[in-house]
């Protein structure tokens, strides 16, 4: 089904700001303080004769990977690219166009003013801030992918599982032995410590974060994207120029009504 453009410009408005709350709301989320992507849990069994510690079991379930947020973002945003670049495309009819290489592989051929457009999309320095904040896991860690069944389907990482007990220190009076007894000397009392067991405990960490690595390609395929539309638009802005007289008009109209 055929679209206006007045109807596509009026689609953009409105989408554009919901784009622009997307990203922010990605920031918001990438930030480590929010925890979103980082699970943990904690068991503890007390040992007979010893008496519970609830403090020492905790359980954070992973409530987001970076992954479902990028698909998300990509989900909700991207009828306003389609929109946004079939404007520039029907605007462009008719003038300069440039084929789109990028890493080595054609896009396509599209007008300058698409071009332009994806170029100041690509230069949006929240957009940039978004990917560039994605969160990582900690690399000093072993993260494997998990099995845990809460997490099926979802791309959640887990540590080994450490596995130990927990232990206190019990102190105990005796009295020393005297090799040289004495009914007029009192009896030496000493003290020892021992350590003992009081519970079985594990502990292990979750995470939906992206590695390094990951956010690393990110933001490198961003940066060949924005040179390969820079490179485009060099292309298709090489074409001799036709000189408007709009630029006289305007002044002459504001500065002395000339019509």
């Amino acid at each position: 089904m055929s679209s206006k453009l007045n109807t596509l410009l009026a689609l953009r408005e409105k989408n554009e700001t919901t784009f622009k709350n997307a990203v922010n709301d990605l920031i918001k989320k990438f930030d480590k303080k929010q925890g979103l992507f980082n699970g943990v849990r904690k068991t503890y069994d007390p040992l007979e004769g010893f008496a519970d510690e609830p403090t020492k079991r905790q359980f954070r379930k992973v409530a987001s990977t970076v992954k479902e947020q990028l698909d998300w973002f990509k989900q909700y945003n991207l009828e306003y690219l389609k929109q946004l670049f079939t404007i520039e495309k029907t605007n462009g009819a008719g003038v300069a166009k440039a084929e789109l290489l990028v890493d080595g592989v054609s896009w396509g051929t599209f007008t300058s003013t698409e071009l332009l457009r994806l170029k100041g999309f690509l230069e949006n320095n929240n957009l940039k801030q978004m990917y560039d904040q994605i969160p990582t896991r900690d690399e000093t860690t072993h993260w494997v992918p998990t099995n845990d069944d809460i997490y099926q389907g979802r791309q959640v990482f887990e540590t080994i599982m450490e596995k130990g007990y927990a232990k206190t220190t019990i102190k105990d009076s005796y009295i020393l032995t005297d090799p040289h007894p004495d009914a007029k000397r009192a009896p030496q009392v000493a003290e020892k410590s021992v350590q003992v067991n009081t519970g079985a405990y594990t502990d292990q960490e979750f995470s939906g974060a992206a590695s390094m690595r990951e956010r690393a390609e990110i933001l490198a395929r961003l940066d060949i994207l924005h040179k390969a539309v820079v490179e485009a638009l060099e292309t298709a802005n090489d074409v001799d120029v036709i000189e408007s007289t709009l630029g006289n008009k305007v002044f002459d109209y504001i500065h002395e009504g000339k019509k």
